[in-house]
């Protein structure tokens, strides 16, 4: 498949789909440095049309052409397996009740990405035993601040896809941007929307070469549990 075939609409995006977007301000470039990814910011899809993200404003609803008009293009990723209808309706009462709280964006999460992230890698073992033996509990989805990606992950195990053994795994707040990409769990790459026509991916773009989810699933869609 062409680079241009791996380019969709937005009339192909649905519901639970990752968005991952490129930034290019002050606080952009300093994610890209600590994580070595070009993707600096995401949004998860509350339906085909609009996206839940956490910016420097708070918790914020806004469409996805919104979103789309803030960036040159953006990687789509889907999880075949994770949003069943009711999962869906979950994803959005979670959301309206952050929104609706004003939570603030999670500025000292991005300050402190970096070592938590590799303190939670060192010490997984001992929190997995831990977790079993009944002396841990995962961290609560229901937060007072999240940045972005720690409140997509947190929309995984809100909605109970990432099970509370999991959660110990997939500890939300040492997940970047990329990392969610790189992560199947959160979801297989679509395409790319683009803002503009004329604009080509670049050829070095960590994900050109990833087969797409039509090439894997031929398009088609999980059976979605009406019970």
């Amino acid at each position: 498949m062409s680079t241009n075939e791996k380019i969709i609409s937005l009339d192909d995006v649905e519901a639970g789909d990752l968005l991952l977007c490129c930034g290019d301000d002050k606080t952009a470039r300093k994610i890209e440095a600590q994580t070595d990814s070009r993707y600096t910011h995401s949004a998860i899809c509350i339906n085909s049309s609009e996206a839940v993200e956490a910016g420097l404003r708070g918790i914020e609803k806004n469409s996805i052409q919104q979103i789309l008009s803030r960036y040159p293009f953006v990687a789509v990723f889907r999880q075949p397996d994770a949003w069943s209808k009711e999962r869906i309706v979950a994803m959005n009462r979670f959301v309206d009740q952050i929104v609706e709280s004003q939570l603030k964006y999670n500025i000292q999460g991005i300050r402190d990405f970096v070592e938590k992230k590799r303190n939670h890698q060192i010490s997984l073992h001992d929190k997995l035993a831990a977790y079993f033996d009944g002396d841990l509990d995962p961290d609560s989805y229901q937060k007072e601040k999240y940045f972005c990606s720690e409140l997509v992950a947190d929309c995984f195990v809100a909605t109970g896809f990432i099970a509370p053994s999991a959660a110990v795994v997939y500890k939300s707040d040492t997940y970047a941007p990329g990392d969610l990409g790189r992560d199947p769990t959160f979801g297989t790459f679509v395409g790319y929307l683009c803002s503009g026509e004329e604009f080509a991916i670049p050829d070095d773009d960590e994900f050109i070469n990833n087969s797409t989810f039509e090439e894997i699933f031929g398009g088609s869609k999980p059976i979605q549990s009406t019970s």
